[in-house]
C-alpha cells in the first residue's frame, strides 16, 4: 500500500499539470475590437489611424481584418519659412498622398502569460489591396516679388518662385482635384497586448511594411518620385475583447 501511495500521487500531479495547461490554452473571449494611432517613418509626427476586427480561430491564433488610412510622405520633404510672414511650407512638394489600406491578417500567439490580466506576444502577418489618395499641395502665392502684391491660393508648381510664397493654402483646397492609384502592401510585426481588465486591452505593435502602387507618386518635385514605400511603424492600440 505505501508503495502505491507515490505512485498515485504521480498520476494526481500529472493530471493536474495536464489540467492546468488545458485551462491556461482556453480563451474566455472569441473576439477583439481594437483601433489605434499609427506612427511610420514615411508619416511624420502621427502617420495615420486603424480600426481592426479579430477573431479566433484556435487557442493560439486569430484570423483579422480591418483597414488603416495613413499619410504618405516623401522622403526629401523638408521645412521652409517665409521670410515676410514666417509661415512655414514644403520646399517644392507638389501632392499629399494618402493611403487606404483595407487587410486581411492572420496573428498568432507566441507568448501569453495568463488568459485574461496577463501579456499576449503575437506575432502579425497581414497585407490588402491599397488605394493610393493624392491631393495637390496649395501655397499662398503673391502674383509679383513686390511684397505689397496680393496673393491667392494656387497648387504648387517647380516654376514658383520659393521667395513669393507666404505660406501653405487651406487644406480644403483641391478637393475636387484629386486622383486615385490602386496598389497593394504587406506587413510584419509583433504586438504585445497587454489585459487591464477581463474585456479591455491596451497594447503596442511594432513592425515593417512595404507597399507597392500601379503608378509613380508625384509628390514633391525636382526630386526623384517613386511607385513603392516601405517603413517602420509603430501602432499604440486600444480595444475590448468579447
Amino acid at each position: 500500500m505505501k508503495r502505491l501511495i507515490p505512485f498515485l500521487f504521480l498520476i494526481s500531479l500529472s493530471t493536474l499539470t495536464q489540467n492546468l495547461f488545458a485551462q491556461s490554452d482556453e480563451l474566455s473571449y472569441t473576439e477583439e475590437f481594437n483601433y489605434g494611432v499609427n506612427f511610420n517613418t514615411n508619416g511624420g509626427m502621427i502617420g495615420g489611424l486603424n480600426f481592426k476586427w479579430a477573431r479566433a480561430k484556435g487557442p493560439r491564433q486569430f484570423q483579422s481584418i480591418g483597414f488603416e488610412l495613413v499619410n504618405v510622405k516623401h522622403p526629401k520633404e523638408y521645412r521652409l519659412r517665409s521670410q515676410e510672414t514666417g509661415n512655414s511650407f514644403i520646399g517644392y512638394k507638389t501632392h499629399y498622398l494618402f493611403s487606404l489600406r483595407p487587410f486581411y491578417g492572420r496573428e498568432f500567439t507566441i507568448l501569453r502569460k495568463a488568459a485574461e490580466e496577463g501579456v499576449f506576444v503575437n506575432l502579425i502577418v497581414a497585407g490588402g489591396p491599397s488605394l493610393g489618395i493624392r491631393k495637390p499641395y496649395y501655397i499662398l502665392y503673391r502674383e509679383s516679388p513686390q511684397q505689397d502684391s496680393p496673393y491667392a491660393s494656387i497648387p504648387y508648381t517647380v516654376d514658383a518662385n520659393l521667395n513669393q510664397i507666404n505660406g501653405v493654402g487651406s487644406f480644403s483646397d483641391g478637393l475636387n482635384n484629386m486622383n486615385y492609384t490602386v496598389g497593394v502592401h504587406g506587413k510584419l510585426g509583433i504586438s504585445f497586448e497587454f489585459g487591464q481588465i477581463k474585456s479591455s486591452i491596451a497594447g503596442l505593435e511594432v513592425g515593417i511594411l512595404a507597399e507597392k502602387f500601379s503608378q509613380t507618386q508625384n509628390i514633391v518635385g525636382l526630386a526623384p518620385n517613386s511607385s513603392f514605400f516601405s517603413s517602420a511603424y509603430i501602432l499604440l492600440y486600444f480595444g475590448k475583447k468579447y
